[in-house]
């Protein structure tokens, strides 16, 4: 039977990285499970939005920097650099939040690598520094 419809996924993950004002490998957040990858048949999904909140915010950040990419070392993007206001809480100033609409089909195509169900989150901030707390995916398929 075909599949009618569509079917939201949300990859969520509980962290305590530092984020600073530079990309580093060391910082960075495996998503794996994305797209229902199988030996005989490779699917595409849709990356919905993304959700990144942080907390101990200090030394003047404001905004949030966002790459995915494909590989460990940051440098095979599937989503470049995007950069979002980090929202702040009403009663805490210092704890906030970015959210960002990706909407982009994607599909990993090497069958042959078996992380190929996995993409890498890199993150840095304006100034100062903030705590990564929690990074929620969502994808469509």
């Amino acid at each position: 039977m075909a599949k009618v419809g569509s079917f939201l996924s949300n990859s969520a993950h509980i962290l305590d990285t530092l984020a600073n004002t530079t990309y580093d490998t060391g910082r960075r957040h495996a998503l794996t499970g994305l797209g229902g990858k199988s030996s005989v048949v490779q699917r595409a999904y849709f990356l919905r939005t993304l959700y990144v909140q942080v907390d101990d915010i200090a030394g003047g950040a404001a905004k949030m920097s966002v790459k995915l990419t494909r590989d460990l070392a940051g440098d095979e993007c599937v989503v470049g650099e995007v950069t979002a206001t980090i929202t702040t809480g009403v009663t805490t100033a210092t704890s906030g939040a970015i959210t960002i609409a990706i909407d982009f089909a994607y599909s990993h195509n090497d069958v042959s690598n078996v992380t190929n169900d996995t993409l890498y989150l890199f993150w840095k901030v304006d100034a100062g520094t903030a705590q990564v707390r929690r990074i929620e995916l969502v994808t469509e398929e």
